[in-house]
């Protein structure tokens, strides 16, 4: 489900100038980005977990996924940031 809103999203982007997108499409990336990257922290703990302490380590690949997913979490936006541009298109709060 989240691939197929992704590249819908994507779709419309490239038919669209950057100011369209900016007012019309927001609200999707917003879903987009809290979505993909909640997606991919959990999966990449849900590793963590299974593989015990070797799994935090840096022996194992998830480490590396879940410290660089976790970034994009909070630089792109903290999820706060993302859930209140999502619910401020759908209860017409943003212009």
């Amino acid at each position: 489900m989240l691939r197929l809103l992704i590249y819908k999203t994507a779709a419309e982007m490239d038919s669209m100038t950057k100011p369209e997108v900016a007012v019309r499409l927001s609200d999707k990336v917003s879903m987009c980005n809290y979505k993909a990257n909640r997606l991919v922290c959990n999966a990449a703990d849900f590793a963590m977990q299974v593989h015990g302490g070797i799994g935090y380590s840096r022996h194992k690949p998830f480490e590396h996924i879940y410290r660089h997913h976790r970034r994009y979490r909070i630089t792109e936006g903290a999820e706060e940031i993302q859930m209140r541009k999502v619910a401020g298109h759908l209860f017409g709060f943003m212009g």
